[in-house]
């Protein structure tokens, strides 16, 4: 429509028709060194006995776990590090359960020796060699017989068991031995025997269930052997906690 030499143009219809085709577009520059969110991913450290960055992720596990896995140590079944680690063993954990029992036999120990002196009307006083005692029992046991055995297997040629492993068994077995060390407070010393060589009985199955078939995977036979050597052994260490701490 024209008046006066005007022309009226309805553009509404012409914005809504290309409306939909607009773009907007930012001209900010960008900063190609900003930093990027990225998960770390951990470094691919080579496996070696003797590489203490290799045993960093073995410290990697938090408390209720580790009572959780020394919970089900205590109930002997095959593949513990299957199921219950879920592939993966931990090195705290054990270092715990060592560390944790042997405080708790050299204190139920001072109160049976201090309750027994009391009775006889002596006095009584502190057994500090008694700790370092049990240190040395204690960590041997946990910590340098695993290490042993770990090595007897890699000479006879088992290569699938590494010492994390032997570690991780040996230390959760001997979690077994902390409630019955806080039993043998109950003054019967028939019951004292029984605990302590059924904490034995248990842990050492425990052991023998996940260590024999590692064993017995090895071509060369005599490694199926040492699975006596690990039960004489374990039967050694529970008479020598018993004539230690319990007698």
């Amino acid at each position: 429509m024209s008046q006066g030499g005007y022309a009226v143009v309805d553009v509404d219809d012409e914005i809504n028709d290309q409306g939909n085709g607009l773009e907007f577009k930012t001209f900010l520059p960008t900063d190609s060194h900003a930093p990027r969110a990225t998960s770390p991913s951990p470094p691919d450290v080579p496996y070696s006995p003797f590489n203490l960055a290799y045993y960093q992720t073995y410290f990697d596990v938090d408390t209720n776990t580790v009572l959780k896995r020394v919970g089900m140590a205590m109930i002997p079944r095959p593949g513990f590090i299957a199921e219950n680690c879920d592939g993966q063993i931990d090195l705290y954990g054990p270092f715990w359960t060592l560390t944790t029992l042997i405080l708790v036999l050299y204190i139920t120990s001072t109160l049976i020796s201090s309750i027994t002196q009391y009775l006889a009307s002596s006095h009584a006083s502190s057994n500090l060699p008694l700790l370092s005692t049990a240190v040395s029992v204690i960590y041997f046991y946990g910590l340098g017989l695993p290490a042993l055995v770990w090595g007897a297997t890699k000479w006879l040629g088992v290569g699938e068991w590494g010492v994390a492993e032997a570690l991780g068994l040996y230390g959760y077995a001997m979690g077994v031995y902390i409630p019955i060390s806080l039993l043998c407070l109950i003054p019967v010393g028939i019951l004292r025997w029984v605990l302590v060589f059924g904490g034995a009985a248990s842990s050492g199955y425990f052991l023998v269930q996940n260590i024999y078939p590692v064993l017995a995977s090895a071509d060369n036979k005599m490694t199926r052997l040492l699975i006596i050597a690990v039960i004489a052994l374990h039967g050694g260490m529970a008479l020598a906690i018993k004539v230690l701490f319990f007698s």
